[in-house]
């Protein structure tokens, strides 16, 4: 599959665009239909119609990967609490017929292996692939709400560039959510730890994808299986972040309504939040990813927890920390490469706009930051076996 050079605006809703992006960069949707679909998905409940309807169509036309990448889309954008007439979940009904896709087309992949490694009461799933004679192992795993099938194109990607590499799902993303009802805790240690035991993986090079910003990182404080990480992008701060867009003075009252959860504003502010259709899809997203959130207030509270502020300076191994220039978690770049005041090395790398780059994990200009990866590897290895 080849990877699709450039950001376009598809949509006048900013979140909308990035979706629509990401699948141009995918390379699965053409720019001309992301187009027309961008004119039509003008609300989030069109936005579902139209790409449950295109999936539909893929289907029948026997197009596996368009027609999941359509469901997906479509599923993204569904509430976590829509039902149908029967009272079933419309967001896990999507999810199946995209996991049905997915595995239609992944399914035919030759040397694309998938195993499911015991977790808790349920499973890890992982895709792996392996080229003769490795000359290192890369493991991957994706963040907030993510899918690993989304991203399974990075595995032929540097198992061509020599890597054993490895992609699995953890507490609170795709199949460990919605199939096994696990979810997500900041002690990403733990899963990650399962799949290195599982495979008896050693000298590892470890990815995390966008929340897996923070998530890497964690592991990487707690095992020093991993040697190498990257930080695709950072996530020095997940609540700062959202919180300084807001402005000084509102988020000096956010910071004192979350440390006051029984403040009368939260009763006004959940009511408020469930009348708009994006902030009552994201608080749901939240609800169901996390574990023992059920409030806006804890929700905010649960986010602070994810930022690598506190444990950076745990971190001994040689770390490359990503970000677009046009990111909203890039405000903390400088404070993430100084954090790592005991890394083995730090390697920092900002992608401008000119570079298609600036926006949330490369999206414009995938190529560009795989290849970044491969390099920084390299340069850390010399295709030989870290001396830890």
């Amino acid at each position: 599959m080849e990877f699709k050079t450039g950001y376009y605006e598809f949509s006048k809703d900013v979140g909308m665009n990035f979706q629509f992006n990401r699948f141009y960069s995918s390379g699965i949707l053409e720019y001309e239909e992301l187009m027309e679909l961008g004119e039509k998905a003008t609300d989030f409940v069109k936005w579902i119609t139209l790409f449950t309807e295109a999936g539909e169509k893929a289907e029948a036309e026997g197009n596996h990967l368009k027609a999941a990448l359509c469901y997906r889309a479509a599923q993204f954008y569904t509430l976590s609490d829509a039902t149908d007439a029967q009272g079933n979940s419309l967001k896990k009904a999507l999810y199946e017929k995209c996991m049905a896709q997915y595995d239609a087309y992944y399914g035919t992949i030759k040397d694309l292996n998938y195993v499911r490694v015991p977790y808790g009461k349920g499973y890890l799933p992982v895709y792996f692939m392996k080229p003769e004679n490795p000359k290192g192992i890369i493991v991957l795993h994706g963040g907030y709400d993510s899918f690993m099938q989304e991203f399974l194109a990075f595995l032929p990607y540097f198992v061509n560039h020599g890597y054993e590499t490895y992609f699995f799902e953890g507490p609170g993303q795709g199949e460990v959510l919605m199939r096994c009802s696990i979810q997500m805790t900041p002690e990403w240690e733990h899963c990650t730890s399962a799949i290195l035991d599982y495979f008896a993986l050693d000298d590892v090079t470890l990815i995390g994808i966008s929340l897996g910003g923070y998530l890497a990182p964690r592991a990487a404080a707690y095992d020093q299986r991993i040697q190498r990480v990257v930080m695709f992008d950072l996530i020095y701060d997940f609540y700062g972040a959202i919180t300084n867009k807001m402005g000084e003075k509102k988020a000096r009252l956010f910071d004192y309504m979350t440390a006051h959860p029984r403040n009368i504003l939260w009763k006004w502010l959940e009511k408020k939040l469930k009348e708009n259709y994006f902030t009552h899809w994201l608080l749901g997203q939240g609800y169901a990813i996390y574990e023992n959130v059920h409030t806006p207030c804890e929700y905010f509270n649960c986010i602070k927890q994810y930022n690598t502020r506190e444990l950076s300076p745990m971190l001994k191994q040689d770390v490359l920390v990503l970000a677009g220039a046009s990111d909203l978690y890039t405000i903390y770049y400088e404070d993430q490469l100084k954090a790592l005041k005991n890394a083995r090395s730090v390697t920092g790398r900002l992608f401008t706009e000119e570079e298609c780059a600036d926006h949330h994990c490369q999206i414009g200009n995938l190529q560009l930051v795989l290849d970044t990866i491969d390099n920084w590897i390299g340069s850390k290895t010399n295709g030989e076996k870290s001396n830890s």
